[in-house]
């Protein structure tokens, strides 16, 4: 018999050590599981034992324990719960296994809070809200309707639905922007290369050769030299800029207005508009859908647009529809095309309103596929021209200089 350590979370979520005698690492490993611990780290020895390896694993399990919970980790979770009820679980017990099997020791740890809360008499929706900084709103009122509904499956299935798709709209939205951005990385470190490096040793070489330097030589030796001596206070400037503006954006006025000026830039603009729509629809269509009331589905839809300007005119709206008001009446002051006003007319006349939000949420999506082409068309052909006409003009002054040196002429 050897002696195993091991570290593990307990059904409470809280991390735990001990030891544990076992025949080799594989019984070991079905000893403390069977103990109902999830095992963290488990090997041969004594725990002050451990080698540097064990050291750098640790500190990884730290950080990826304090690292928060990913839109695909809650899929997942919505996607586990969905399957367990259905096959006959209680949520009780759904809530524990779907906590074992969590890949995020946070998330773990905030389902078994959840699971103590529902053993002490809380429901599940009242649980799930003390953990708002990983469930939002939307997740909480479908849990209240699904409870008084019985329905508490389907509701998962919606909320692995909605996840998913806000997960492909930001993923598209990166999409657009990651190739140009590494193009703009790699011609500024080119870029860099040639002003800091070999310019300078250039300009000695044309000096040596007591030659006069060609006009295009010359313009890229003074660009160097001005570089070599600002270039620090300008790097420190566009820092400056950029952190500026990250701390003003999450000033709710500057942010109110930043947000409001984005939706009504070219291209950019209408990119956003289309995502924001897309997921205000479906979003929308879905809660309706889960028996929740206008205005409690208006309310938690203006938590997840992503615009602080939308925001505001759904919170708006809700005001007006607590007033009395028709939904359509409502949206009239609100930022949004008028398709969405006139379609939420139709909606509302006929009595299709999820119906008619599900058809108006496929068609922005569709809407933001195509703007996202058009984005990214019109990025990089504008980031080529522009890095280009740099770099080919530096290999024309060198051209030219080497010409005027080879030549003798100036």
């Amino acid at each position: 018999m050897a002696t195993f350590s091991y570290i593990a979370l307990n059904p409470a979520g809280k991390e735990m050590t001990g030891r544990i005698q076992a025949v080799d690492v594989n019984e070991a490993r079905l000893l403390v599981r069977g103990l109902g611990l999830r095992i963290l780290d488990l090997h041969q020895g004594e725990l002050e034992s451990r080698t540097l390896l064990d050291a750098v694993k640790a500190f990884a399990r730290l950080l990826h324990g304090a690292l928060g919970v990913r839109n695909t980790d809650l899929m997942l979770f919505y996607r586990q719960m969905q399957l367990m009820l259905r096959a006959g679980h209680t949520i009780l017990e759904a809530l524990e296994a779907a906590g074992r099997l969590a890949s995020r020791p946070r998330l773990s740890r905030q389902l078994a809070r959840c699971a103590e809360r529902i053993s002490a008499g809380s429901s599940f929706s009242a649980a799930l809200s003390r953990e708002s900084s990983t469930f939002p709103r939307i997740a909480v009122k479908l849990a209240e309707a699904g409870e008084s509904s019985g329905e508490l499956d389907a509701v998962f299935e919606r909320l692995a639905v909605l996840t998913e798709r806000r997960t492909d709209i930001r993923r598209q939205l990166m999409t657009a922007l990651t190739y140009p951005s590494i193009v703009l990385l790699v011609s500024i470190g080119v870029i860099s290369f040639l002003v800091g490096t070999v310019v300078p040793r250039f300009a000695l070489f044309l000096q040596s050769r007591g030659k006069s330097i060609p006009w295009a030589a010359q313009t890229m030796l003074d660009v160097a030299d001005w570089l070599s001596r600002w270039g620090a206070l300008l790097g420190f400037a566009i820092a400056g800029t950029i952190g500026g503006f990250i701390v003003l954006h999450r000033l709710p006025a500057a942010r109110l207005q930043i947000d409001r000026l984005l939706l009504h830039l070219p291209v950019v603009g209408s990119t956003l508009m289309a995502a924001a729509m897309a997921q205000i629809s479906w979003t929308f269509g879905l809660l309706l859908k889960s028996r929740l009331t206008v205005l409690e589905a208006l309310r938690s839809v203006a938590q997840i647009t992503g615009n602080a300007a939308l925001t505001r005119a759904l919170e708006q709206a809700a005001d007006m529809v607590i007033e009395g008001r028709a939904l359509t009446v409502a949206l009239d002051r609100a930022p949004i095309p008028p398709l969405v006003r006139h379609m939420a007319a139709i909606g509302e006349r006929s009595g299709e309103m999820e119906t008619v939000l599900e058809a108006l949420g496929n068609h922005y999506q569709k809407e933001l596929d195509a703007r996202v082409k058009i984005l990214s068309a019109l990025i990089e052909p504008v980031l080529t021209l522009f890095i280009g006409g740099i770099v080919g003009f530096v290999y024309y002054a060198f051209f030219q200089a080497v010409l005027a040196v080879s030549t003798g002429g100036g």
